[in-house]
């Protein structure tokens, strides 16, 4: 029987276009390392990526930039066991995968391995005891890795020893007053919960109601944004400056219109019906910008906006042939524009716009400003403070005396005639100038890690390292990184289970105890991680 040729070109096609696909190819070696770094979901997510050679300073010759080097700050859950594991998988994953080495640390100085404890048992017996003290919040995430690892790791602690020491004093200075500052605070919130029904209209009544059910997580970010998107319409703003809010209410309705799973089915039948459309050339283009989207060179708008346009030049109508993937297709287009942490500022911003026009008199404006502020103090109190809300607080330090606070309150419960009293206590406004020193220390110290960041960095050759250290410090170190030049990307370890803080306060109240050899040694891999010691 004769070959028909061209019907094998087009089965040889199909199949290379089917390869590639459901079983993957070799990459490409991408030309920016951030960009090509791609962390397993089950480990971590990234929240930004910065690429230096997106930017003017990549054609200058400013002695800052660092143009070949690039640095992954992971966010740390301190003390939480889930995030912790994850965390040491992540790292594990990119020592493999990005050939890493240096890890920099916060809360220790210079070398900080712990390889050395390899020596006492094998691989495991020390998982055991690792996970073990992992579990209590006694080691790291990345200490554990290097304690059942057989690969060298350099750890190496960023701390400017003595302001690391001032701020640990400071810590617990405070942390003496904790308790009676938070009992306090959650006193005078009664009084102000108890005054808001009162006070409050019933619109202002229904947007908080509406943010406490957002905050609890039973209304989305994507419908809370239209709840405030409807509003802020109704009340006639311009919505010019909330860019993001607009697209991400959007985003919203359109998740609601996606399935995925059929999108991902239509998705691989559209790919099988170009096997019987597309020249060899075609073929290359698509795996080339298949390569491009997976290398992380291109983002998920631009790959399959290449393949919607694809479609349309070979008239194949997605929206009538694929419904799900041309949805699918319009969801990625509107959430590729989305940036979080602008989004998030909108969200507050239009928050604050909302609620100005609600307010009826001066009793309620001065009731939520009351109410934010407790909130805020709440957060310096209990040391868990964003970065945003320390903004705000520096904003409104004249705001943050409680005292201030008495006769409003207090006038107030007189006259609706309230059980509660607003209770007189000096321990927060007295002691506040304390809480102060511990962030402004903890800012202090950010110009410790980069100063020492850069130093490693230089001193090992090193052209991709790990940078650890709490969500606060990211804001001010991001800054600083674009500031002398590194790209960078930001990454959380996934997590599902929320943080104990107990575990954490009592590792920096000196808890915290080393990993002795003897524990090792012994390979208690049967211990279970919540027995005491």
């Amino acid at each position: 029987m004769l070959e028909n040729k061209p019907h094998r070109g087009k089965i040889l096609i199909f199949l290379a276009i089917q390869f590639f696909f459901f079983f993957g190819i070799s990459l490409a070696t991408p030309t920016s390392v951030v960009k090509a770094i791609n962390i397993p979901s089950t480990f971590g997510n990234i929240k930004e990526v910065f690429d230096i050679q997106d930017t003017k300073l990549a054609n200058t010759q400013n002695p800052n930039t660092n143009l070949d080097k690039t640095i992954i700050h992971i966010q740390d859950a301190h003390c939480n066991y889930e995030a912790q594991k994850n965390m040491a998988q992540l790292l594990d994953y990119l020592v493999k995968e990005q050939n890493l080495k240096l890890i920099m640390v916060e809360g220790g100085s210079g070398n900080v391995n712990l390889e050395f404890l390899r020596n006492y048992a094998d691989k495991k017996a020390r998982e055991g005891v690792a996970d073990k003290y992992l579990k209590l919040g006694k080691i790291s995430g990345e200490e554990y890795l290097d304690i059942v690892a057989d690969y060298p790791l350099d750890l190496y602690g960023i701390e400017d020893e003595a302001l690391y020491e001032a701020h640990l004093d400071v810590f617990h200075k405070v942390d003496a007053l904790r308790d009676e500052s938070l009992k306090y605070l959650d006193d005078l919130s009664k009084v102000v919960n108890a005054l808001k029904p009162k006070i409050y209209s019933e619109e202002v009544k229904y947007l908080e109601s509406a943010k406490k059910n957002y905050e609890d997580k039973t209304l989305s970010l994507g419908e809370y944004c239209g709840y405030l998107k409807n509003i802020a319409i109704n009340k006639g703003f311009d919505l010019q400056s909330y860019p993001f809010l607009s697209v991400f209410a959007e985003l919203a309705r359109l998740e609601k219109e996606v399935d995925f799973k059929q999108a991902e089915a239509q998705r691989n039948e559209f790919i099988k019906s170009l096997g019987s459309l597309l020249n060899e050339k075609q073929v290359k283009a698509v795996v080339d910008k298949s390569q491009d989207f997976k290398a992380g060179k291109i983002n998920p708008g631009e790959y399959y906006s290449f393949l919607k346009d694809l479609a349309a030049k070979k008239r194949i109508n997605l929206e009538q042939n694929y419904p799900q993937l041309g949805a699918y297709i319009r969801y990625i287009n509107e959430n590729k524009k989305i940036d979080v942490a602008q989004l998030l500022k909108e969200v507050g911003s239009l928050e604050e716009k909302i609620k100005e026009a609600l307010f009826a008199n001066a009793d309620q404006k001065r009731l939520y400003e009351i109410s934010k502020a407790l909130n805020v103090l709440k957060g310096v109190v209990s040391l868990e403070l964003t970065p945003e809300d320390y903004g705000y607080f520096q904003a409104n330090r004249p705001d943050m005396s409680t005292g201030s606070w008495m006769s409003f309150l207090s006038v107030n419960c007189a006259k609706y005639k309230l059980a509660v009293q607003a209770p007189a206590s000096g321990i927060v406004d007295e002691n506040l100038g304390k809480f102060e020193e511990f962030y402004k220390l903890g800012a202090d110290r950010e110009q410790a890690f980069i100063k020492n960041i850069v130093k490693k960095m230089d001193e090992s050759g090193e052209k991709i390292a790990v940078f650890i250290a709490g969500g606060f410090h990211t804001p001010g170190m991001t800054q600083m990184f674009k500031e002398r030049g590194y790209s960078y990307a930001v990454v959380t370890p996934t997590i599902t289970k929320k943080t104990d803080s107990s575990v954490y306060l009592s590792v920096l109240r000196g808890e915290k105890k080393n990993l002795q050899s003897e524990n090792i040694d012994k390979g208690n891999s049967g211990t279970n991680g919540s027995d005491e010691e």
